[in-house]
């Protein structure tokens, strides 16, 4: 019995004297680390170098050292500088930078094979992450490697936006292949081939959106048609019809608008009934906001159910008014009829509420009104409009529009209701 109690207290005193042994070793460690980091706050090669004497397991102080080594405007030393690397990748196998600042060493020094080797390493531990593909796609790019160069960059994109800018303009100062730029850089992510879209644009690279577009229609993503409003008032400034509706048809035919919105030979405008939402691009209605007037959709007057266009004026201003419209192509040399029917309420002025066609590129050539109506209508009144095309007419514009008024009494205020509108091609 006595003996089995000597026992336990041996034991018991011998871990108590383990359990401080670990204690004071672990304190001296943490203490040294800590006097280790508090010499590495400073900038020079002294406090660092009394940093490794202190903690010298740490290979952060060596890549520091390595850096001033090899940056230092004063006093670099590329040798003492790869001294330091190599030890800090044998401290620290997988850190990246490590790596990567011996790629640059070597560069530093005329070496572009062993650079090229430490680089490769670099990318083999890190292939997805931007910032180092980044890096490793410039290396190839001053090689004069564009293939290499691009592939890498692909994956930078495929990663992040931060760099879509300024890769899209070294692509293209490298290259100006579009196709091999699209095909090998571009990766198919829908948010960075319409910021390359854009870009082309801001470029004035017009020529080589087509591709850029066909790839984002034939993909499988799904994405807001308002997306597609810039790339498509730019093809109705400059006349590329052909392509406008082909980008329509291609949102149709993808699901991202109802299929409603098509012409038929039976009505030319789109939405003419305002049953479908306003969607404010292409070719279907757009509203433009004015000072002064509010216009909208209203479900509680209408001429067929159950919606109109409404559109209401303050009575503040002699306002020109031509902002509900819609873009629709025709055919040269031809005499076709627009038909609408308008409800208006206390419209003030001379001047009131009409119908108006215009040839959107060349408005001397065609431009049309109908009658202007004022005061309050108890129905709903028809409005035809017939006129003939000009010979290079393409496209008109066709609005709900109001003409200043010559008379000092000429601050418009009330209300128009607007409804089946139809456009079609007489024989």
């Amino acid at each position: 019995m006595i003996r089995t109690n000597l026992h336990h207290r041996l034991a018991r005193t011998l871990l108590i004297v383990v359990e401080i042994a670990t204690f004071l070793v672990l304190s001296l460690r943490i203490g040294r680390n800590f006097m280790a980091s508090r010499a590495a706050e400073g900038v020079g090669a002294a406090e660092l170098n009394r940093a490794i004497e202190l903690d010298p397991g740490n290979a952060e102080y060596h890549l520091r050292l390595a850096r001033l080594a090899l940056y230092s405007v004063s006093n670099a030393s590329p040798e003492l500088a790869q001294e330091h690397l190599m030890r800090a990748a044998e401290l620290s196998p997988r850190n990246v930078q490590v790596w990567l600042e011996l790629s640059a060493a070597h560069g530093f020094q005329g070496d572009p094979e062993k650079a090229e080797s430490y680089l490769r390493r670099a990318d083999m531990m890190a292939p997805q992450i931007p910032a180092i593909q980044w890096v490793v796609g410039n290396f190839f790019l001053l090689q004069g490697n564009t293939d290499g160069a691009f592939k890498h960059f692909r994956m930078t994109l495929s990663g992040s936006h931060k760099y879509d800018s300024i890769l899209f303009r070294t692509a293209w100062k490298s290259s100006e292949d579009g196709a091999k730029i699209l095909d090998q850089l571009i990766p198919p992510r829908i948010d960075t081939e319409f910021g390359y879209l854009y870009y082309l644009l801001g470029e004035k690279k017009l020529s080589e959106t087509s591709a850029v577009w066909k790839r984002i229609a034939a993909g499988p993503e799904k994405f807001d048609a308002g997306r597609v409003a810039g790339y498509l008032n730019r093809l109705f400034d400059t006349r590329k019809l052909a392509e406008a509706t082909q980008v329509w048809n291609d949102l149709r035919n993808k699901g991202l608008i109802s299929p409603a919105y098509q012409p038929t030979a039976q009505n030319l405008i789109i939405n003419g009934n305002f049953e479908e939402v306003i969607l404010n691009l292409g070719f279907d209605w757009r509203i433009a906001k004015v000072e002064g007037v509010r216009a909208g959709t209203d479900e509680s007057t209408f001429h067929s159910p159950g919606r109109a266009m409404k559109v209401s004026f303050a009575g503040k201003a002699n306002t020109s008014y031509w902002h509900v419209y819609q873009f629709v192509r025709v055919e040269p040399k031809q005499k076709y009829r627009l038909q609408a029917f308008l409800k208006i309420d206390g419209i003030t002025t001379d001047s009131g509420p009409r119908l108006r066609v215009v040839d959107m590129y060349d408005p001397a050539k065609l431009t049309k009104f109908s009658e202007s109506l004022t005061g309050t209508t108890r129905g709903w009144n028809q409005v035809i409009l017939e006129f003939t095309t000009g010979p290079t007419t393409e496209l008109l514009t066709v609005s709900l529009a109001r003409l200043p008024s010559a008379k000092l009494d000429n601050m418009i205020a009330g209300t128009v209701w607007l409804d089946d509108v139809s456009l079609t091609l007489l024989p």
